[in-house]
């Protein structure tokens, strides 16, 4: 819990056979062997059968159904044997029925879904829309075409949105879609709160439904009070009915996370909760909880506290390496702000590195550069978030200690730094296809301990030491055009600074002046190329960590001109605040920190004792409601071309035996 101290963000084509045999061709490649390889019809081929279906041309069964919104069937005819090769269930109807002389079958699917189906399975190819894509979703279940099933999916997941996301996760829960079900979930519980403010589908929540939300540990919910509001209007829009309501949904609150004061003002003299005699049990402990916390701090026995459990977070912060009681760290600590806790991460041992870089994209953690106390490296490592492995990757250029670091655009950057020598002016790129370095423009200064960052597809760097004086210039780097290009000076020196992008702005924090440790930061508006103070840190320190969580800057131990230190604090820009955090369980100077985003990675590092993100849903679950508006069909929706292998002459020539030798294979 953050406590305020003080105050001042397809057609993939069948590789085409030429010549159409019911028999696989041997590849007559003599250095690979032997090899046998399929032929499959071309796209004209398949093209030219759908145009014999339509033409009513060599068919020899009619599939019919009711067309949309009438009770008039329209007949469409079929070759068996085609259908039969791309559906177990036609498969199995039209082989019982292969003795009649005028096969016909009647489907319950809708006329234009039907056409979708047949299209798909004689062109394999099938146009998707938000508008089509659940009745041809009900066509291929009923026809058990599993492949456009999980098309149909996929363009799903692709399109999920705040708009449509209950409706998506409502179909992934009763469809057993194991994938769908774990993206939607993972939307709805990243982005609740801002889904809730513009999908009216919220207000038609059962509230069985709607506990099975709130009481989830997984919700992202930094201020409890929030769900408190959201509750309340979900009560409005039915008060007669839902009014009572009002003792289960605070049940299932974490209303010992909400400040003291607001929960007497806010939650406590609600007219809904002091109307309901069955809210008093439940405002008079949850009144204890918060005298305690407020007298004694949370201990770890209170997590277990219902009220009170933190819910997890979907973003960390990793701190790595360092230096610490003369020696460099290989430490590995992750900051959980739901429960403003540090965690020590235990991995394979490393060789410890202090004053580098660290940057995660994707799943992997890079460290680039560095010092042990004895050698300057070049040397760059990568720590893989779910193996939770270590892997050497290409060595930098150069050697580079107080190195700066920034990822932009795919590409990883390695600025300034000492390399036991000289302090360097000098840049280079890091391309993850290739695992190859290359340099770039170097810098107009030399800079070892200095900070960087990105910004509107520019990487910024500021202050450093340049061998002789502390440095209070700044510059950004423009990828485009391979330029460096000077910038307004900071306000003060700062060597061992922190500099990163925060709501439009590049803020420069703490650092070094040549002089003493400084607590003062500043912030450079691009647009009018000046700098502005904000409020001071608690505490001065040079060469911490900084990054953002929750929206939030964090500063993370350092060098406070007399020790290392383990203290955290961030800064709200909305109030010009700075807030208290909890401490490292290691002071340490000279460390980089990264985030890591996502309820997969924080479930390992955070919550591996804990079961399974995806709650195990009951049998007895009542489907979310659809929200069908009346604009949905007049706005612009996107679609999207599935194109899957041909039919293979295999399972062609499979089919049309079944019915030449009346079984099924």
């Amino acid at each position: 819990m953050l406590k305020r101290t003080r105050s001042k963000s397809e057609s993939r084509g069948g590789g085409g056979g030429r010549k159409i045999s019911s028999l696989t061709m041997t590849d007559l490649n003599a250095h690979s062997g032997d090899r046998k390889r399929t032929c499959a019809f071309t796209s004209d081929a398949c093209q030219i059968l759908n145009e014999l279906r339509k033409n009513n041309l060599l068919c020899d069964a009619k599939i019919s159904t009711k067309k949309n919104l009438t009770e008039e069937y329209v007949e469409f005819p079929v070759h068996r044997f085609i259908l039969a090769a791309s559906s177990p269930y036609l498969r199995m109807a039209f082989t019982n029925m292969q003795h009649s002389e005028n096969p016909f079958l009647q489907l319950d699917i809708g006329c234009d879904a039907l056409e979708s189906l047949l299209d798909y399975t004689y062109t394999r190819e099938c146009t998707l829309t938000l508008d089509n894509v659940n009745r041809i979703i009900d066509a291929a279940k009923l026809c058990q075409m599993t492949s456009l099933f999980q098309y149909c999916c996929e363009y799903l997941m692709n399109n999920l949105n705040d708009e449509n996301i209950f409706h998506l996760y409502n179909f992934a829960k009763i469809h057993s879609n194991s994938k769908l079900l774990y993206v939607t979930y993972e939307y709805l519980m990243q982005n609740f709160i801002k889904i809730i403010k513009i999908n009216k589908s919220f207000f038609e929540l059962s509230i069985e439904q709607l506990i099975e939300l709130i009481a989830n540990d997984n919700l992202n919910i930094r201020n409890e009070e929030n769900l408190f509001d959201a509750c309340i209007k979900w009560i409005d829009y039915d008060i007669e009915k839902r009014k009572s309501f009002i003792t289960q949904l605070i049940h299932n609150l974490r209303l010992g996370l909400i400040p003291i004061q607001l929960f007497i003002t806010k939650i406590k003299q609600h007219s809904y909760i002091k109307d309901n005699d069955e809210c008093k049990p439940i405002i008079g402990e949850t009144l204890r909880l918060l005298y305690k916390l407020d007298n004694d701090g949370l201990m770890d026995t209170d997590i277990d506290c219902p009220f009170i459990r933190p819910r997890h977070a979907h973003e960390m912060i990793f701190a790595y390496g360092g230096w610490s009681g003369g020696n460099a760290t290989s430490m590995l600590e992750a900051y959980d702000i739901r429960a403003d806790k540090w965690t020590v991460v235990s991995t394979d041992q490393v060789p410890p590195r202090a004053y580098h870089g660290c940057i995660t994209v994707g799943n992997k953690m890079y460290v680039i550069g560095g010092f042990d106390g004895i050698e300057y490296f070049n040397s760059c490592r990568t720590f893989h978030l779910i193996d939770r492995i270590w892997n050497e990757i290409a060595p930098m250029n150069e050697r580079r200690c107080y190195v700066s670091v920034a990822y932009l655009n795919g590409l990883l950057y390695a600025m300034g730094g000492f390399n036991g020598h000289v302090r360097q002016n000098t840049a280079e790129k890091y391309l993850f296809e290739t695992n190859q370095w290359s340099t770039i423009c170097p810098m107009h200064v030399q800079r070892s301990d200095a900070s960087a960052c990105t910004l509107n597809d520019l990487v910024y760097i500021c202050g450093g030491f340049d061998g002789q004086e502390c440095l209070q210039t700044a510059e950004y780097y423009n990828p485009i055009t391979n330029q460096w290009t000077m910038i307004q000076p900071m306000r003060s020196r700062r060597s061992g600074v922190g500099v990163i992008a925060y709501h439009g702005s590049v803020y420069a924090i703490g650092g070094f002046n040549g002089t003493s440790r400084l607590n003062t930061g500043e912030r450079y508006n691009p647009t009018m190329n000046t700098w502005r103070p904000i409020t001071d840190m608690f505490h001065p320190r040079s060469n911490f960590a900084i990054e953002i969580l929750d929206d939030l800057m964090f500063t993370i131990g350092g060098f406070n001109g007399l020790t290392t230190i383990s203290n955290v604090e961030c800064y709200d820009d909305t109030t010009d605040e700075w807030y208290d955090i909890a401490d490292m369980n290691l002071f340490r100077s000279a460390l980089s920190a990264c985030v890591v985003d996502g309820l997969t990675y924080t479930k390992i590092f955070l919550y591996s004792n804990e079961t399974s993100i995806v709650h195990n849903h009951s049998t007895s679950f009542t489907p979310l409601p659809v929200i069908r508006t009346t604009n949905v069909g007049q706005r612009t929706t996107p679609s999207l071309t599935v194109r899957l292998p041909p039919i293979t002459l295999t399972s062609l020539n499979q089919s049309l035996r079944n019915f030449t030798h009346g079984g099924i294979q």
